[in-house]
């Protein structure tokens, strides 16, 4: 798993770089084609107008009438639109597919935390239990002894016999 981020990082920098000859190709594909010319020439037209549209609005103007381009020109337009929006869509479907894959890691990520602190407390309330069990263990082995120590003292003051005093030699 340790090499396969840098593998997936290269593999998606390569998508990325191979998608600007792509579009170039697109762009080509679509020029030579009859109904996709009349749809790049116009797409830039579209794009020429609003371009130049936010341009004189940037400037402080107001618009009153935009020329049209030339139909080889708007024709170059709508190709480059097309291969700059080939690019961008590219870029966007690894962008999100890396996100995709960001979040999977950390639900996945997640999951193993929460699976962690079940476990861990699951292990806590095992202890606890024992715990519980050793403590009136302890508790009854203390009041056995308790009573094992006061019958002993009972049954040495019955059966101690009174000490007297021998007279001896000296006294």
């Amino acid at each position: 798993m340790v090499m396969q981020l840098p593998i997936i990082k290269l593999g998606s920098l390569l998508i990325k770089t191979l998608a600007k000859p792509m579009s170039k190709t697109v762009k080509t594909a679509f020029k030579k084609h009859e109904l996709s010319k009349d749809m790049l020439v116009s797409i830039g037209q579209f794009t020429h107008k609003m371009t130049t549209r936010m341009t004189i609005w940037s400037a402080g103007y107001k618009v009153r009438s935009i020329q049209p381009l030339e139909k080889e020109a708007a024709l170059a337009a709508g190709a480059d639109f097309v291969g700059e929006a080939f690019i961008f869509v590219v870029g966007g479907a690894v962008v999100v597919w890396e996100y995709d894959k960001s979040k999977e890691k950390e639900r996945a990520k997640e999951e193993e935390n929460k699976t962690r602190e079940r476990r861990q407390e699951e292990r806590l309330d095992d202890l606890q239990k024992r715990m519980a069990v050793l403590e009136k263990s302890v508790t009854s082995n203390v009041k056995n002894i308790e009573d094992l120590l006061s019958m002993l003292e009972k049954r040495q003051q019955h059966d101690e016999p009174e000490i007297s005093r021998k007279k001896g030699w000296l006294w």
